[in-house]
């Protein structure tokens, strides 16, 4: 008679030693490893595009175009100059009614990052506006010269690397539209 010999099947692995439990897990584990990680991008770098008083912001809106009308109606016009050699930004202001010993505000606001926003005051010295400047001007910004004590508006989109000077208002390119009339 033949000898029976018995097969035992191979032991079972612990779930352990095997891929499939793993990946199983890896899979919803990578994702909270993850949104934690972009929590935390969020949390650190907030973004600042919209403003904490936008409601006030819009109601004053017809006031601002107030300003660019008499503005326009002085026939005011800027042109800036980012001075690198001397650190200092020069404004050349021509138009009707321009008082050299005002002095003006310059707001400079990044279109993207609050914290490179600038608030530059210039006076007048050498036949032309100036003030200084920490760091030179790059790229493009959203731009806003008033006169310290009110009563006028300039407000345009400039780029400094652009190859012509940037302007602003009467005879620019590129400035905003502008504001439609009264009824």
């Amino acid at each position: 008679m033949g000898h029976v010999i018995a097969i035992r099947p191979p032991a079972p692995t612990p779930w352990y030693r095997q891929f499939w439990p793993w990946f199983l897990i890896a899979v919803p584990g990578l994702s909270v490893v993850a949104s934690i990680a972009m929590l935390v991008v969020a949390v650190r770098h907030a973004d600042s595009l919209v403003r904490d008083d936008y409601y006030r912001a819009g109601l004053a809106i017809n006031r601002d175009f107030a300003l660019e009308r008499a503005a326009a109606a002085r026939h005011l016009g800027a042109t800036l100059r980012d001075d690198a050699a001397r650190q200092e930004l020069t404004l050349d202001l021509r138009g009707d009614a321009i008082d050299p010993g005002s002095q003006l505000t310059l707001l400079l606001a990044h279109p993207t990052d609050a914290a490179r926003d600038r608030t530059l005051t210039l006076r007048f010295a050498d036949g032309a506006f100036r003030a200084p400047l920490a760091t030179a001007l790059h790229g493009a910004w959203n731009a806003v010269l008033s006169p310290a004590g009110g009563g006028w508006r300039l407000a345009a989109r400039i780029d400094f690397d652009a190859p012509t000077p940037p302007r602003m208002g009467a005879g620019s390119a590129g400035g905003p539209p502008a504001p439609p009339p009264l009824p």
